[in-house]
Formats: C-alpha cells, sequence, structure tokens
C-alpha cells in the first residue's frame, strides 16, 4: 500500500482507530464506552469563571486544540488556551508559572520543578518516520539502519542496509538529507530513547529532549517545521507525529519491531504497543520498543503536567473539571485527530488522581 495521499491515509486511519476503539470495548471497556469515568455536565463547565492557559508539546497540539474548541464552546467563553512551543519550553514555563499546564511529552529531569507536580496521560500517538524520495512510495527501516542514517553513517539512498532492509526495491543514489527538531522536544526525547534501546550499536547521539546532531543534518521548530522541511527537500528523512505527517502529505516507512516485524504506524500498532507498556505509580509510562508482533515500535506518550498544590482556588476548579473533560468527552478527539486514547486502566487511573489536585 502506498503511503501517500493525506485524505486516503487519514480515512482509513480513523476507520481502523474506530474499529479499534470498538474491539476493546467489548474486552477492556474503553474510553468510548459510557461505563468509563462520569464525564462533567454542561451545566458544570459553563458555570466556571477562572481561564487557564497550557504551553508545550507540538506532538499532541492537534489532539488538544480539538478538544479545547469543544471545551470552550460548551463553556460559552475560551476558558482554555495552548500554544504548542515545544515539550521543553511548556515545562519551563510551567515551572516559571507563565502557565497554568503543560504539554509534554517527555518527563521532568531532576530538579526542574520546586513544587510537586502531577502527570497525567492524555492520548498516544506514532512517530513516523517520514521521508521525501522521487518515485520511492514504499520503504521498510529497521532501527540499526535508522540509527546509521540519522547519525549520518549512511549518506545515500542505495547504501547497502537500506538494500536489505528492502529487497526488491529500486533505490536512488539520491542524498540522504536528515531533519531533525532545533528546539527542546518529547519527539526527540522519544525518538532517541527508541533508538538507545532498539539499536544501541548504531545509535551513537545518546537521548533527550535535544542531542548534538551531526552537523550535516538540518533542524526545524516543531513537529510541523519538520514535516515541512522534508516536504520540500528530495532525499530528506526525519521524525514526525502522524497528525503533522499526514497535514503536510508525507510518506513514512515501516518500521521493524522487537519481534522483527516491519509495521506501519497505524492505530493497531499503538494500541499493541500500549497494551505492553507498564503503568508506574505516577503515571508514566514507556511504550517505545514495546514487545509483541502488532506493536508500533516508535510508540510516544503525552502528558498534561500540572502544579499538584494550587494557588488560585477558582483555576483549580477549571483545570480539574478540564482534566476531567479531557479523560473523558474528549477521548473521542483521538480518532479525527490521528491519536489513540488511552486503556480503560489508565483512563481511570488519571481520572482518578484529579483529586489530589489541591487549592
Amino acid at each position: 500500500m502506498l503511503r501517500k495521499g493525506r485524505l486516503a491515509w487519514l480515512m482509513a486511519l480513523l476507520a481502523l482507530v474506530g474499529l479499534v476503539a470498538a474491539a476493546c470495548g467489548d474486552d477492556n471497556k474503553t474510553t468510548t464506552e459510557a461505563a468509563g469515568p462520569a464525564a462533567p455536565t454542561d451545566s458544570t463547565i459553563k458555570g466556571l469563571t477562572a481561564k487557564v492557559a497550557g504551553a508545550g508539546s507540538s506532538f499532541t497540539d492537534a489532539f488538544l486544540q480539538a478538544v479545547n474548541t469543544d471545551f470552550n464552546g460548551v463553556a460559552g467563553q475560551e476558558l482554555v488556551t495552548y500554544a504548542k512551543s515545544g515539550s521543553s519550553d511548556g515545562r519551563k514555563q510551567l515551572a516559571d508559572k507563565t502557565v497554568d499546564f503543560a504539554g509534554s511529552d517527555s518527563l521532568a529531569k531532576d530538579g526542574e520543578f520546586s513544587a510537586p507536580i502531577l502527570y497525567f496521560p492524555t492520548v498516544a500517538a506514532p512517530i513516523t518516520v517520514s521521508y521525501n524520495v522521487q518515485g520511492l512510495d514504499k520503504l521498510q527501516l529497521s532501527a540499526e539502519t535508522i540509527g546509521k542514517i540519522f547519525s549520518a553513517q549512511i549518506t545515500s539512498w542505495d547504501d547497502a542496509a537500506i538494500k536489505a532492509d528492502n529487497p526488491g526495491a529500486t533505490l536512488p543514489a539520491t542524498k540522504i538529507t536528515v531533519v531533525h527538531r532545533s528546539d527542546g522536544s518529547g519527539t526527540t526525547s522519544n525518538f532517541t530513547k527508541y533508538m538507545t534501546a532498539a539499536a544501541p550499536s548504531a545509535w551513537t547521539l545518546g537521548s533527550g529532549d535535544t542531542v548534538n546532531w551531526p552537523a550535516s543534518t538540518q533542524g526545524a521548530e516543531k513537529n510541523s517545521g519538520v514535516a515541512g522541511l522534508i516536504k520540500q527537500t528530495n532525499g530528506a528523512i526525519g521524525y514526525v507525529d502522524l497528525a503533522d505527517a499526514v497535514k503536510a502529505d508525507l510518506t513514512f516507512a515501516d518500521i521493524k519491531n522487537e519481534a522483527g516485524k516491519y509495521v506501519a504506524p497505524t492505530a493497531a500498532g499503538v494500541q499493541a504497543a500500549l497494551a505492553n507498556a507498564e503503568i508506574n505509580p505516577d503515571l508514566t509510562y514507556n511504550p517505545l520498543n514495546a514487545k509483541g508482533a502488532d506493536a508500533y515500535p516508535i510508540t510516544s506518550p503525552t502528558w498534561i503536567i500540572v502544579y499538584q498544590a494550587q494557588t488560585d482556588p477558582a483555576k483549580a476548579t477549571t483545570l480539574k473539571t478540564y482534566l476531567q473533560y479531557v479523560l473523558t468527552t474528549g477521548q473521542k478527539q483521538a480518532q479525527s485527530t490521528g491519536y489513540v486514547g488511552l486503556p480503560s486502566e489508565l483512563q481511570q487511573q488519571a481520572y482518578d488522581q484529579i483529586s489530589k489536585i489541591t487549592g
């Protein structure tokens, strides 16, 4: 199947997400079931008075903007705003108390916050390895090959390692242009954590929100910036969240997972990765390089981070109500924005944790 064609791929993705949600509803009582946590009533939302602002992850921006539009529509005013600025920047703004919540796909560093914080998982989605090579509409890549490409050990599309991953394919001698995030990014953190886990001998750059990329590579801000640079550069390859890859009509590779199977970045692949991820007591979890034949290996979690102790009671009420909405009614937006909703157990744990917010 060709990986091009934004509309066709998005329709296929949404259909697949719907099937996954329905199937899980029978067995696991997922977030789309009426029997899950109780959503806040319209009257409760309409009665809110304080506005809250968030910033951070561009990876989760499409989901949060859709949820916020719905939430604010019920409220009859713009109570919640969110600006994509990168996970690192979002956490910095929260630490500086210039926003009320941060969107982040990566975890806080030791000492980053001076007061206790809470992690609220929201959705998950695949990080695609997107590329733009004229005449190349299907591509398979192993972690070892990806590691060598992104660390500039492989510089041409007809390299023997790429040929080994794609037997029978006609590969051009086009120069490879690696595109990465130039800002502090949770997408970078998860991509590089995956590389460290899946290809430790081929990957030489370490992991984090930022890494020291080879001088021959090119950087761009936010997932949308990376997608745009790939789109305009023949021979380019980069890591991009699915929503921005689809929006830019990019082509993306099937990735060889831990079980040795090449898997496309689909809802089913994300669901399989989530099923094998261990949930920590603070509701952080890691679905990267998950076991299972159907797991998409570069599956990213994402969270809303808030301070546990709020100083403004009215803002605390808005935050609590908003989080209740994100974890109930808002989960339905995952299907239409290229994400996968939370498994029912994690959804319930996150919902229950809202009661820990004080103020």
